[in-house]
Order: C-alpha cells, then sequence, then structure tokens
C-alpha cells in the first residue's frame, strides 16, 4: 500500500494492491523454484549473487497513471518462465524478479512522492526488509527529492506488523480513544483507511 498521512491519526489510501501484494509474490515465486518459505528472503539472498538483467521480467501496472499495484501477473510471468525455460541459475533467476518487484515499488513510490511531496518516506512492513528496495528506494529518493528524509525500521520489526499497530495504538490511547478489551470484537479484515 502507498498511504499518506497528512497528520497522526489521519491515513489516506493512495495505492493498494489488486491482487497479490509484493511480499505474497516473493514467497509464491520462491516455492516454485523450491526455496523455502519465508521465500522473500531466500530470494534476496540468491539475487545478490544475481544478474538482474538475466531474464525481462514484467513491471505491472508501472505506467499506470494510479497508484495500484498488482503483482499476480509477475508471479504467472515467472511461472511460464519456469515452463518454459530451463533454470540454468538460480541467482539469475531471482536477481531478476527481485528487481521486477523493486522496480515497481519504488516507481510508484517516486510517483506518489511527487504529486503528495511528504516531508518523510516511510518504507514498512515485512518486504521492507529487502535489502534492494532499501537501498534503491533511499538512492531514488536522495537523488530525486534531497530534502525528503527515508525512515525505515530495523530489521527485526520488519517481519511482523505489531509493533507498527502498537505505535498506532498508542497514539489513540494517549487521547483516550480506544475501546475497552471486554467490547472488542475481533476483525481480521479491518482496515487502517478506506
Amino acid at each position: 500500500e502507498l498511504i499518506f498521512i497528512k497528520k497522526q491519526g489521519s491515513y489516506k489510501i493512495i495505492g493498494a494492491t489488486v491482487d497479490d501484494a509484493a511480499g505474497e509474490c516473493f514467497d509464491k515465486v520462491a516455492k516454485l523454484v523450491g526455496l523455502p518459505y519465508p521465500g522473500g528472503p531466500q530470494i534476496s539472498k540468491l539475487a545478490e549473487n544475481g544478474n538482474a538483467n538475466a531474464i525481462k521480467f514484467p513491471r505491472p501496472m508501472l505506467t499506470d497513471k494510479n497508484y495500484s499495484f498488482s503483482f499476480a501477473g509477475l508471479k504467472t510471468s515467472a511461472l511460464y518462465w519456469l515452463r518454459d525455460n530451463k533454470l540454468k541459475s538460480k541467482e539469475d533467476f531471482c536477481a531478476s524478479f527481485e528487481q521486477a518487484i523493486v522496480d515497481v515499488l519504488v516507481a510508484k513510490t517516486i510517483k506518489a512522492a511527487m504529486q503528495y511531496k511528504p516531508k518523510t518516506i516511510i518504507l514498512a512492513g515485512g518486504v521492507s526488509a529487502n535489502k534492494k528496495l532499501r537501498e534503491t528506494l533511499e538512492h531514488e529518493i536522495k537523488k530525486q527529492f534531497p530534502t525528503i528524509n527515508i525512515q525505515y525500521p530495523q530489521l527485526k520489526y520488519c517481519m511482523d506488523n505489531a509493533a507498527m499497530i502498537a505505535v498506532a495504538g498508542y497514539y489513540h490511547a494517549i487521547k483516550k480513544d480506544f475501546t475497552s478489551w471486554k467490547k472488542i470484537q475481533a476483525d481480521p479484515n479491518w482496515e487502517l483507511a478506506k
């Protein structure tokens, strides 16, 4: 997701996946090449020694005017490539696949930064642990927007969104804006914003 936060507690989703999320795509494609779960870190590790230009994977929705993402087609493209080609180098395959995801995530973020002109860009969630994504996004932000601050959590906080949810909850709790635990009904489909 791309979320614009004008002030604490005010969230506007400006872009989201229309199908598979980036992390889900990493995990599913990792399984196709026999890598264990979670697949993202496995692909990233192999990609470090691969050629990111070896395979021309698509960059889904890259040129669309919106900020939405779609990674199901990239997953399918990887599946068909594996079906139609002999896998000579897992490293090249992983580097090429990872680069496709990174290119889309970075391009959409840069595009949103041009329109919304944020003071800070925060890269968070599971995929924020991806070294290539961190390095590429930081490089592009510094190059194109030298006054924008970029932040991302320590790696130990990238694997579980509990820390991020706790921080959001903290800001509501200090304003006494919360529901009593006796009245809470958990809903796994709760959304941050509409």
